[in-house]
């Protein structure tokens, strides 16, 4: 999850499911209510007709955000690993 929300989901979904406010949650969890409030925008599930919170979607939703869609510098650059690994 965003913001290293990953060990909160679960709760944030239990929380956000019992009708608690976002300032609640984010009291409870010790988080700013922007980042509960952005969390529950970003990842909601958007396949119901209301936008419901479910952790594994957003933990599904991270994961595609976090990958990169091109080479590091050190996969590509075989002399670069080498300093990097061996030192000058």
């Amino acid at each position: 999850m965003s913001d290293g929300l990953a060990d909160f989901g679960d709760e944030i979904a239990i929380l956000h499911a019992q009708k608690h406010g976002v300032r609640e949650i984010a009291r409870r969890i010790g988080r700013s209510p922007s980042t509960i409030s952005r969390e529950l925008r970003r990842n909601a599930s958007t396949r119901t007709a209301g936008l419901e919170y479910r952790a594994t979607t957003a933990q599904w939703h991270a994961d595609r955000r976090a990958s990169r869609p091109k080479v590091s510098k050190l996969a590509a650059n075989y002399q670069l690993s080498d300093y990097v690994q061996d030192g000058p």
